[in-house]
C-alpha cells in the first residue's frame, strides 16, 4: 500500500479506464502470484482488511498488465441490473445504459473487471459471476436477445473484507462453490519496518515520528480484528497525519484529529493505546 500519484484516463474503444503511475510496495510478492493467477486460472480472490492496499493492488495490475480495469463497489442496494444493462429515457425514447459487466464483456481488449466488497453482494448477483466465473463464462441477456461472453483476456478480480462481518448479506462467506472458482490471496498490511521506511520515503518526517505513528497504527489494528475497534488507521491515514503535521498541526492535534473516526465509547480506548506508544522507545536497529 502506498499514496498514489496515478493518472486515470478512458480509452475510447472499450469505456475501461486506462490507469497509469501507481505505486505499490510489494514486500511479500504478491504481485507475481497474481499476475500468474489472472494468466492462468482468470478469476482471482483477495482477502484484506481495510486499508491494506486491495484496490491499489489491481490498479497497480492493471497497469503493469496494460489491460483495461473496470471497476465497482457493490453495496446492499447494487442489483444484477445495475451490473448489467437498465433501460433509461433519453429524449422521450427508451435507450439501455450498459452496465459495467456488459461494458468489459464488450471490451475486444479484455480487460479487469474489479468487484470490490464481494461480501455486499446478493445471492442473485453472487450466482451471475458464478455463471461467468466458471466453464461457462458467459451471461444471457434477454432483454438485448443476446449472450456474451469471455475472453482469455476477461480477467475477474473480487475482494472482501473478512473483518466486515456486517456485510455478509448473502451466503459467500460459506459458499464453496462460489469460493472455488476463484483462486485467493490475503494482502496483508506492510511490516512495521517498511511501513515506516514508506512513510519516510513519501513525507520526509523524521524516523521517530514515523516509527511512533506505525506502532500506534498496528495497535488498531490488532483491536480492529479482535472486534474492539471499528476502524483501523491505515497507511493512507498515516500519510496524512504525516502532511498535517508538516502543516504544523501537534501531535495531540492529530491524535485529536485520529479519535474522530471512532465512535464515543472507543475514543478512551484508542487514547490509552496513544498514551501506550509515546511512553515506549524503539530505536531503528530494533526496526
Amino acid at each position: 500500500m502506498s499514496e498514489n500519484p496515478n493518472t486515470v484516463k478512458f480509452d475510447a474503444i472499450t469505456g475501461g479506464k486506462l490507469v497509469s503511475g501507481v505505486i505499490f510496495d510489494d514486500e511479500y510478492n504478491i504481485v507475481d502470484k497474481s499476475e500468474k493467477i489472472l494468466e492462468s486460472v482468470g478469476n482471482l480472490r483477495y482477502v484484506g482488511e481495510t486499508g491494506v492496499g486491495k484496490t491499489t493492488l489491481v490498479h497497480f495490475l492493471s497497469q503493469k498488465l496494460e489491460s483495461p480495469l473496470f471497476e465497482t463497489v457493490l453495496t446492499r442496494d447494487t442489483t444484477r441490473w445495475d451490473l448489467l444493462a437498465t433501460d433509461t429515457i433519453n429524449k422521450g425514447e427508451t435507450a439501455i445504459r450498459e452496465g459495467i459487466i456488459l461494458q468489459w464483456l464488450k471490451s475486444p481488449k479484455g480487460g479487469i473487471l474489479y468487484l470490490d466488497g464481494f461480501n455486499y453482494a446478493e445471492p442473485n448477483i453472487v450466482s451471475l459471476i458464478e455463471s461467468l466465473a466458471d466453464f461457462r463464462g458467459s451471461i444471457w441477456i434477454p432483454e438485448l436477445k443476446a449472450e456474451f461472453k469471455r475472453t482469455a483476456k476477461h480477467y475477474l478480480v473480487i475482494s472482501y473484507n473478512p473483518s466486515d462481518k456486517s456485510g455478509y448479506s448473502g451466503t459467500f462467506i460459506e459458499n464453496i462453490a462460489t469460493i472455488r472458482r476463484f483462486e485467493g490471496l490475503v494482502v496483508k498490511y506492510l511490516s512495521k519496518s517498511k511501513e515506516t521506511k514508506l512513510l519516510q520515503r513519501l513525507t520526509k518526517k523524521d524516523y521517530d515520528w514515523c516509527r511512533k505513528f506505525v506502532e500506534l497504527g498496528d495497535k488498531t489494528r490488532i483491536l480492529y480484528k479482535e472486534g474492539k475497534l471499528r476502524t483501523p488507521l491505515t497507511t493512507g491515514n498515516l500519510l496524512n497525519y504525516a502532511r498535517l503535521s508538516k502543516a504544523g498541526l501537534s501531535d495531540d492535534e492529530l491524535i485529536e484529529v485520529a479519535e474522530s473516526l471512532f465512535s464515543e465509547t472507543e475514543r478512551g480506548t484508542f487514547r490509552s493505546l496513544w498514551e501506550e506508544t509515546e511512553k515506549e522507545k524503539i530505536s531503528e536497529t530494533e526496526a
